[in-house]
């Protein structure tokens, strides 16, 4: 049986899991929209539909 302690650990490891993942893909969105500029394309078809808001 997992105890307190590891619970916590295992909540606080997964919430900094899904920080992380929120950011990065910001960075991803803002690294398409750079290169899509840089290219002289609509960045607006580069980029992916935003599930992180929900």
């Amino acid at each position: 049986m997992v105890d307190f302690t590891e619970k916590m650990r295992l909540k606080g490891k997964a919430e900094e899991d899904m920080y992380f993942s929120i950011l990065n893909q910001k960075l991803i969105d803002a690294l398409h929209e750079k290169q899509a500029k840089d290219l002289g394309l609509d960045h607006k078809y580069f980029k992916a539909e935003d599930s992180t808001s929900k």
